[in-house]
């Protein structure tokens, strides 16, 4: 979904809790014109086109990674992005295969991101 933020969002998708929260984030911020939502799994297969035109654009890039883990991190790493914020959601109190999914908890990551 194209709209004209100033930030893109690139969001694990994982099978967890934790993963559950970067995409709802990643949706929300989306469709309420906050962010571009860019496919995690396009940037990870290398698909050039996606990669170049997200290293050529001014927007600020947010890595939004689930668990310690940090794949969306390592991907990102690995196609020779730099200089994007990372950011984590167990670093806002949600706990891996233990908090469920709570609007408070979500609007809470997507309040961070905006002032970003």
């Amino acid at each position: 979904m194209e709209n004209n933020a100033n930030k893109i969002v690139i969001a694990c998708s994982g099978a967890s809790n934790t993963g559950c929260y970067t995409d709802e984030v990643a949706r929300r911020m989306a469709k309420n014109g906050d962010a571009n939502m860019l496919c995690m799994a396009k940037i990870a297969i290398g698909n050039k086109a996606l990669i170049d035109k997200t290293k050529q654009s001014k927007k600020k890039i947010v890595v939004l990674d689930g668990c310690p883990v940090n794949c969306v991190d390592k991907i990102m790493k690995t196609q020779g992005f730099s200089g994007y914020i990372h950011i984590n959601t167990t670093n806002f109190g949600i706990t891996k295969g233990k908090t469920p999914l709570l609007d408070d908890k979500v609007n809470e990551i997507i309040d961070h991101i905006k002032i970003l």
